[in-house]
């Protein structure tokens, strides 16, 4: 014990005397192409009156079949006198195009029969006879359109009933360039109209729309419902549905989903309700009162988007929206009421008030992103989403945006469909959410509150830039950081990436706060001298406030470092209290073996659990950057021996599941290794549910459980065997099921896998047919893979399932990823056509590739992008970023992995690396002593 003393004192001398200072998958982005995709301003749409009647039914004429006729009336006004006319149409054949003015119905013109330019989708008429600037004319077209299977413009969609017949139906996805696939159209956010929508369909279906049926009238075996009509807005949140499907309906809110499902509709039902209420409560504008008096979300078998903000008539996946109290586990309810938040505050954010064009899409998805934890949190508390923001989101989108692969959350950049799709990435969503959530630690909640309402009641029916958002915000920003909010705005939207701050304690009292540009990557292109104005918060061993989140200061791109002279002599300090910043922190090394210190006393020193959180996710991502050295991170890292909270753990696993993929193959001692590092938690939080548990522990079980199987603890393989053998006679508990159902099939046989296979074939509840089908790929077996593969191809998984499916299949055993990738190459052609296309192939490929680990592997996929680039036509771009991100991953590992693996032969062989009872001892005592002798 005496030694012991001894020894913590001339740490603690030798600590004083030094101050020295101390995976996420790639997102490809196309650049713009010079063909301008975008309408003049001239002319503005005023009304869509449209028509029409989808031929979905096996009774219908044959040559008709999944198409749809359509008519539309479009009431214009233009800005200036032209003799152009310019908008949207796609795949619609016409036989009827003329225009006239409105107060002389009777003198109709013809329009030419000019086709849509075949990558613009712009029609451009040259009109005999000029519009008169002011005065309103009605473009009147009669045409058809094609249903495809594709998920997008107006399009079918199936499912097989209880009496096994196969139901038809036809469903809408818009957003962002598809309106223009249902009917001619403005087919840009900006060009805001109102709406009236006609459907006619066969009187065994029913229909809905935004707004309420007005009139139903019957012609034989077809109903016609006229829709009343729609608030003024965009045509990417128009929506319309032809089913059979079932309705839970008050009068002014319901749920629609296949009738054998009407069951399962129950806690969206409920749950809408209230998180649409308390939405419309929190913006001072209830929803019942901007111009649509009813709401629906619906289920659709069918979708390619998480779910779909259309204005009065949500539309989800199913598995998004449909909860069985006995198959649904924890998570999953919660996501279902996550995404209901998300779609229901578009309903402000998105369809009341819109961005003007898709380069500023984070005024809509940034603001959905965050009321789908923080207006979920005000309804149903108990999930903490509050608190599970730090590790979902902003911690998700930092590697990201640590790359030359990002891009600014306003980029002008943004023309092309590709540039499109781009903008619907995490920078607009998790970055738009938490760039929201620091800027409402910087203004106070009931300020940023009142600066809500004021955005939306100033700006409602119209469009918007981000800076009509910031001359808002910055009245409400307090008086001593007014100076600074133009550079808060500017700084996190118009640039990229964000900064790590360095706290560097140079003397007990004195802090030097300093900035730079954190890199993932080294020399990948991206620019290292951007600055930012960043608000800075931190507490300490003396302070240790961890609700204090109003800013202490400000570091902006001015400064080169700034000084701060503490009250008293601190032990240790900890930057950006609860992750409320958008950035990283550093620390002189002196002061992050005194946080590693605090980990080990009592109550982890008292140290916030998202500051904890924060300290792992830094820890991981600071020493794979080469900011510090992976010595210093895995030192402080076993910490997590410690460690039973949920927030801190998924921070963890995130951060070796970059290291296990780096390790492909050689995961022997990291098994030996995690299995020791989560032995507490496992023994901790055990196998089942506890009565005591919060929603936090019940997430962190699955994730222990998960890793502990995985990497082989004997107990937890048999245990999670027991449940799988038993399943036919017991079902294993339900938020369990994603660790047992993998560990049996990792561990099983073609028997097992079989039994889990039927029950997917026969599962009626899709939140568990999603968490059965992404089970299914923790097969090791390379049978069981090729098998599980061609069934993933086949017709027995939905198209909107497949990249899950097969992401399972190479991401959950690493032993998987060349032969699945293997799989590819033979049957490229096949899971080109299934999946629908070879864009949605290179995205597989990427993402194999991103887990290679060896040259002769790089070597496989360059012989297979040479032989097969010219099948992917303007996605072999993306199979030349695979390249790129191969190099770079085996460069890294040659450089950086061989510290981990040898962290990991001395930990497995007892050395110096493993955390004894010793040392742990010895880190109290240190901890203990230096906060006397700082």
């Amino acid at each position: 014990m005496k030694f012991m003393i001894v020894a913590a004192t001339l740490a603690v001398c030798l600590c004083l005397s030094t101050a020295a200072p101390l995976t996420e998958e790639v997102e490809n982005i196309v650049p713009a192409a010079e063909e301008n995709y975008r309408l003049i301003t001239d002319i503005e749409p005023i009304n869509y009156n449209v028509s029409l009647k989808p031929y979905l039914l096996d009774s219908d004429p044959s040559e008709k079949r999944f198409t749809f006729d359509g008519e539309a009336y479009i009431t214009i006004k233009p800005k200036v006198t032209t003799s152009t006319l310019v908008l949207h149409s796609k795949n619609l054949k016409y036989s009827l195009r003329e225009f006239y003015a409105k107060s002389k119905p009777d003198v109709k013109t013809t329009l030419p029969a000019v086709e849509p330019n075949n990558v613009t989708d712009i029609v451009t008429y040259t009109l005999t006879s000029a519009l008169v600037a002011n005065q309103e004319y009605v473009l009147h077209f009669v045409y058809t359109g094609t249903m495809d299977d594709d998920m997008h413009g107006f399009y079918r969609s199936s499912y097989t009933d209880s009496k096994n017949n196969t139901k038809w139906l036809g469903s809408t996805q818009f957003q962002t360039n598809h309106a223009r696939r249902a009917f001619p159209s403005f087919d840009e956010p900006r060009f805001k109209a109102t709406f009236d929508i006609t459907l006619t369909s066969h009187k065994s279906m029913k229909t809905y729309s935004n707004t309420r049926i007005v009139n139903s009238t019957t012609n034989g075996d077809y109903v016609t419902d006229r829709y009343a009509t729609t608030p003024k807005m965009s045509t990417y949140i128009l929506a319309f549905i032809v089913s059979e499907f079932n309705e839970r309906f008050n009068g002014d809110f319901g749920v629609i989903a296949r009738p054998e499902f009407y069951k399962q509709t129950e806690y969206a039902f409920d749950v809408g309700q209230e998180i649409l209420k308390d939405l419309g409560d929190y913006f001072d504008i209830p929803y019942y009162s901007m111009g649509n008096d009813k709401m629906h979300m619906a289920a659709i078998p069918d979708f390619s988007a998480g779910a779909m903000e259309n204005w009065g008539l949500l539309t989800y996946r199913e598995r998004a929206l449909l909860y069985d109290e006995g198959s649904t586990t924890l998570s999953a309810q919660q996501y279902i009421a996550a995404v209901v938040a998300h779609e229901q505050a578009h309903m402000w954010f998105g369809d009341l008030v819109t961005c003007q064009w898709w380069s500023y899409t984070w005024l809509n998805e940034g603001f959905a992103r965050y009321f789908q934890y923080f207006g979920t949190h005000n309804v149903e508390t108990h999930y903490q989403m509050d608190q599970q923001f730090v590790v979902d989101q902003i911690q998700a989108v930092m590697n990201m945006d640590s790359t030359v692969n990002t891009n600014p959350m306003s980029d002008e950049n943004t023309n092309t469909p590709a540039d499109l799709s781009r903008m619907f990435n995490s920078i607009s969503y998790n970055k738009g959410g938490t760039f929201i959530r620091m800027v409402k630690y910087v203004m106070g909640e009931e300020n940023f509150k009142n600066s809500l309402r004021e955005y939306l009641k100033t700006h409602q029916y119209t469009n918007t830039v981000p800076s009509d958002l910031f001359t808002v915000w910055k009245k409400y920003i307090p008086a001593q950081f007014q100076s600074y909010a133009d550079g808060l705005f500017k700084s996190f939207t118009e640039q990229v990436g964000y900064p790590v701050i360095t706290f560097n304690l140079t003397t007990p009292t004195t802090l030097v706060i300093s900035q730079k540009r954190f890199l993932l990557k080294e020399g990948d292109g991206a620019d290292g001298n951007l600055l930012y104005t960043v608000p800075i918060t931190y507490t300490t061993n003396v302070e240790n406030n961890f609700n204090l989140t109003t800013p202490k200061l400000f570091v902006t791109p001015n400064d080169t470092s700034v000084e701060q002279t503490l009250p008293q002599a601190v032990s240790w300090i900890v930057g950006n209290v609860q992750e409320t910043g958008y950035y990283r922190v550093n620390y002189d090394v002196k002061s992050w073996h005194g946080i590693h210190h605090a980990l080990l006393t009592n109550n982890w020193g008292g140290i916030h659990e998202l500051n904890r959180a924060q300290v792992v996710d830094d820890l991981f991502n600071l020493a794979r950057a080469s900011v510090i050295d992976y010595d210093l991170a895995l030192d402080i890292l076993a910490y997590l021996k410690t460690e039973t909270n949920y927030l801190p753990w998924t921070a963890a696993f995130n951060g070796y599941n970059y290291l296990v993929i780096r390790l492909g193959l050689e995961t022997k001692n990291f098994a030996v290794y995690i299995r020791d590092m989560t032995s507490k938690a496992y023994d901790f939080l055990g196998f089942e549910d506890k009565p005591t548990d919060t929603t936090l522990d019940i997430y962190n079980r699955a994730k222990i459980l998960s890793w502990a199987c995985k990497f082989g603890k004997k107990e937890c393989i048999t245990k999670a065997q027991e449940y799988f053998k038993n399943l036919d006679n017991k079902p294993v508990p339900v938020n369990i099921r994603s660790a047992v159902y993998c560990t049996a099939m990792r561990e099983g046989t073609e028997a097992d896998f079989n039994k889990l296979y039927n029950k997917y074939l026969t599962e009626t509840v899709a939140t568990e047919v999603t968490l059965i089908l992404n089970s299914l790929g923790c097969v090791k077996d390379s049978k069981l893979v090729s098998k599980f593969f061609h069934i993933i191809v086949s017709d027995s998984v939905r198209r909107q399932d497949k990249s899950a499916a097969l992401s399972s299949l190479y991401s959950e055993n690493n032993e998987n990823v060349e032969p699945v990738f293997d799989l590819v190459a033979e049957n490229l052609d096949a899971l080109a056509n299934s999946m629908g296309g070879y864009s949605s192939v290179a995205s597989v490929i990427s993402n194999i590739a991103s887990r290679f680990t060896t040259a002769q592997q790089e070597n496989k996929l360059k012989n297979f992008n040479t032989q097969n680039r010219g099948k992917f036509g303007g996605s072999a771009s993306t199979l030349d970023s695979a390249e790129k991100t191969v190099k770079e991953n085996l460069d890294w590992a040659e450089k950086k992995l061989g510290t981990f693996k040898s962290h990991l032969e001395k930990y497995t062989t007892g050395g110096s690396a493993s955390l004894s009872g010793f040392t742990a001892l010895s880190m109290v005592l240190f901890a203990v002593l230096a906060r006397f002798l700082c």
